[in-house]
C-alpha cells in the first residue's frame, strides 16, 4: 500500500532491507529533482546513492536526499498520512524497451569473449543479457517487494523510484564498501552455482575458483594502490543469495586509512571484476563493442550512505527494471578460458529464476 501510494506522487524514494534486518526502511525526498554528484565527492554526501554501470565513465552518481525516514510501523503510518498532503502526479515509465538477445546471439557473444580470452586479450569478461516478461494487470508493487525480500533474507534488497529513470528493484549479496565502526569492509565475490538441497556439501570447480582468484587479486591491488598498508583478508567462504551460492573473500580496512580517499577508492573498485572483467580497461572495451543492450543501473552500485552513522554500498547484481506493462530482468556471468557457453547460458537462467518466481506469485494473487 505504501509503495503504491508513493508511486502516485512521482517523487524520489527507496525502500530497502539491509541483510538480515526484519523491518524495511523508507527514505523519501519531497522534491522531484533528481540530484547527482561527482563520485570524488562521495565522502561529503549523505543519502541513498545510486550509480549506473557507466558511472566509471561519467564519474557521477544519483542521490536521494531523504526529507522523511520511516523505520518502523508507527513511522510508516505517519509517512502514509503525510503523503495525503502531496499532490498526485502521474508517473511516467521509461518509454524505450531494452534489447533482448536470443540464445543464439548470447552464445555467439560468449564464444567471441572466450576466443579473445584464449588469445590473451583478457583473463575474464562478464557477459550480460536482458530477459523480458509481461506483468499482470494492476501489478502490486507492495506485495512484490514483500515477497521479493522474503526470497532474499540474507541479501541487501531494495526498490527505488527516480522520476525519469523509472522503478528498479534488486537483491545483492555483494558489498562494494561498508563501514563497521572503525573499519571498512569490501569483498571479492565470484563463482556461482545452485544452492544445494538439504545442506549437501558444495564443490567449486576450477573455473569458479579461478574467477574468484582474479577478483581477489584485483581488490587487493586497489587497496595497495590507495596507499593502505594495514588490512586483513578473511578466509574464503561461501555466501548464499536466494537459490544461488557464491565464493566470497572479505577484506577489512582501517577507516582512518580511507579518510579523504573514499570517493577515489570506490571509483577504483567500480566496476569490479565480478561485473566487468580483467584487465578492467580491456574488458570494458570488449563489453562496449559486443553487448547491444544498455545496462543502466545493473552492475552499478547503490546503498544508504552516511545515514545515522551507517555507510553501505552494494554492487547491483540481481535486479529488474519495470516498464508500463513489462519487467526487464538483468542477469550475467563471468567468462574465462575455461567457460562453457551453454553452461553460462544456464547460469543466467538460474540467476533469473528466483525473481521470476516472485513475479509469478504476484500474478497468481492478481484479481
Amino acid at each position: 500500500m505504501l509503495i503504491r501510494q508513493l508511486l502516485t506522487k512521482n517523487i524520489p524514494f527507496v525502500v530497502y532491507h539491509l541483510r538480515d534486518e526484519k523491518e524495511p526502511v523508507f527514505l523519501v525526498q519531497k522534491s522531484r529533482e533528481v540530484r547527482q554528484f561527482a563520485l570524488r565527492d562521495l565522502e561529503q554526501q549523505k543519502g541513498f546513492v545510486i550509480a549506473s554501470f557507466d558511472a566509471r565513465k561519467t564519474g557521477k552518481a544519483f542521490i536521494i536526499k531523504p526529507d522523511i525516514t520511516a523505520r518502523n510501523e508507527e513511522e510508516r503510518k505517519m509517512l502514509s498520512a503525510s503523503l495525503t498532503t502531496f499532490p498526485d502526479n502521474k508517473m511516467l515509465f521509461p518509454a524505450e524497451n531494452n534489447l533482448v538477445a536470443s540464445k543464439k546471439t548470447y552464445l555467439q557473444q560468449a564464444n567471441i569473449f572466450i576466443s579473445k580470452i584464449k588469445n590473451g586479450e583478457a583473463s575474464k569478461v562478464v557477459l550480460t543479457r536482458v530477459i523480458e516478461k509481461l506483468l499482470p494487470l494492476n501489478f502490486d508493487f507492495d506485495l512484490f517487494y514483500t515477497t521479493f525480500q522474503q526470497s532474499y533474507p540474507h541479501a541487501f534488497v531494495y526498490l527505488f523510484h527516480l522520476p525519469g529513470e523509472g522503478i528498479w528493484a534488486g537483491a545483492t549479496p555483494e558489498t562494494l564498501l561498508k563501514r563497521n565502526g572503525s573499519f571498512y569492509e569490501t569483498m571479492a565475490l565470484a563463482g556461482t552455482q545452485k544452492r544445494p538441497v538439504e545442506d549437501k556439501p558444495l564443490h567449486w570447480e576450477e573455473k569458479e575458483r579461478e574467477e574468484q582468484a582474479f577478483v581477489t587479486a584485483f581488490v587487493e591491488e586497489q587497496i595497495k594502490k590507495s596507499g593502505i598498508k594495514t588490512y586483513k583478508i578473511q578466509p574464503m567462504e561461501t555466501v548464499f543469495a536466494g537459490s544461488l551460492a557464491h565464493i566470497c573473500t572479505r577484506f577489512r580496512l582501517p577507516a582512518s586509512a580511507l579518510s579523504g580517499k573514499t570517493g577515489s577508492f570506490v571509483k577504483a573498485l567500480h566496476p569490479t571484476p565480478a561485473v566487468c572483467g580483467l584487465p578492467k580497461e580491456k574488458a570494458w572495451q570488449l563489453i562496449s563493442e559486443t553487448e547491444k543492450h544498455r545496462r543502466y543501473f545493473y552492475t552499478g552500485f547503490l546503498g544508504p550512505w552516511q545515514m545515522e552513522n551507517s555507510a553501505s554500498l552494494f554492487v547491483n547484481l540481481r535486479c529488474a527494471r519495470f516498464l508500463k506493462d513489462k519487467i526487464e530482468l538483468y542477469v550475467g556471468g563471468g567468462l574465462t578460458a575455461a567457460s562453457n557457453p551453454e553452461k553460462e547460458w544456464q547460469e543466467t537462467e538460474d540467476k533469473s529464476a528466483t525473481l521470476l518466481t516472485v513475479v509469478e506469485k504476484i500474478r497468481n494473487f492478481a484479481p
